[in-house]
């Protein structure tokens, strides 16, 4: 088959369809044709006066612009300057040089010099709650025993172990001593002193290691209901420490402040100091062993339920005028000397 083109023949249609050309299998048998193509054809007349046509331009791509682009600046300008300020706190200041007239104290507390090697922001503190505080239990400046004296039971009866003396018409000792301490006590608290009333055997007291320890301790008492002109000398107060004493020096001027003091109210109604009639009660009294040992101590005996009965009864708030001026005395730290000044000890005889 030619390339010619006029020897183009289009096949015989059916039905007005043309009908599709069958391929025939390409072999030795069969002559090969040229493939057709475009430019198998005849191309068109070269027209020698035509321009060429221009080239095709790419369309340029037009970049979008970020409108915060300008952060990554003022980053890196941040951490510029971060990095510079941390490098320059690095460095130590230089020491100031000391005056000309400068001298080290060789006591003094050393201080660092040196820079921190990094400064933190220092931030507020939580405020951390106060912790409740303790209560301390407060020392007395005076303690003021009523002899005999314990609370009442619950069925109104006093539960004291020893009443004390009493005399055959029901007089008591413990009720003499129980209101001239009361008085005693709310004298002293009016001068403002705190002043803790005891039992004759109050929770306080230890057999063992005691440290109840008050500027002053004091044990209201009186003495038998012994009447009648065989008895003659059973009359009068007396005021006694311990003995042996662990703190002789300051119960001997317990004692002397007491004894000038209470003389002034004995002596008006002719009760004179009774020396003769202390006895081992009194300088062994069990209190002054259930205290601190160092704690000045006294006992008294206010004078004698018998003969000296209307004293004890109708005098009592000259009596404890007389006991608390003279505890105000001891406490104020006054020596109350000279000695010769406490009342003579008078001579009594024992029938």
């Amino acid at each position: 088959m030619s390339g010619d083109p006029s020897d183009f023949k289009p096949l015989p249609r059916r039905n007005g369809k043309v009908q599709p050309r069958k391929r025939q299998a390409v072999g030795a048998s069969t002559p090969s044709a040229p493939r057709r193509s475009g430019r198998s054809r005849s191309p068109a007349a070269p027209v020698e006066d035509a321009a060429p046509a221009p080239r095709a331009r790419r369309a340029s791509r037009k970049t979008e612009r970020n409108p915060f682009g300008w952060l990554k600046y003022a980053a890196f300008s941040m951490v510029v300057g971060i990095g510079i300020y941390v490098f320059a706190n690095m460095q130590p200041l230089p020491p100031a040089a000391p005056p000309a007239e400068f001298t080290p104290d060789p006591d003094a507390t050393l201080v660092p010099t040196e820079a921190p090697f990094f400064i933190f922001p220092k931030f507020p503190e939580l405020p951390t709650p106060a912790p409740t505080p303790k209560p301390t239990p407060s020392v007395p400046d005076a303690a003021i025993v009523a002899g005999h004296w314990a609370p009442e039971s619950g069925d109104s009866v006093p539960a004291v172990r020893d009443s004390g003396a009493i005399c055959p018409d029901g007089l008591r000792e413990v009720d003499i001593n129980k209101s001239v301490a009361d008085k005693t006590v709310a004298l002293l608290e009016r001068k403002g002193y705190r002043v803790q009333l005891l039992q004759e055997f109050d929770p306080v007291y230890k057999d063992v290691n005691p440290d109840f320890a008050p500027r002053a301790f004091l044990s209201i008492h009186a003495d038998s209901c012994l009447q009648g002109a065989d008895y003659a000398y059973a009359t009068g107060y007396k005021i006694a420490h311990a003995a042996p004493s662990d703190n002789e020096q300051q119960d001997e001027r317990l004692v002397t402040c007491l004894t000038r003091s209470y003389d002034k109210v004995a002596a008006k109604y002719d009760k004179p100091f009774n020396a003769n009639t202390i006895t081992r009660n009194m300088t062994e009294y069990h209190g002054f062993r259930k205290i601190d040992p160092t704690t000045p101590a006294a006992i008294i005996e206010l004078g004698f339920l018998g003969h000296d009965r209307e004293f004890l009864v109708n005098h009592q708030d000259e009596m404890a005028q007389g006991i608390a001026r003279g505890l105000d005395d001891f406490l104020k730290g006054q020596t109350c000397l000279p000695p010769t000044a406490t009342p003579p000890r008078r001579e009594t005889t024992r029938p």
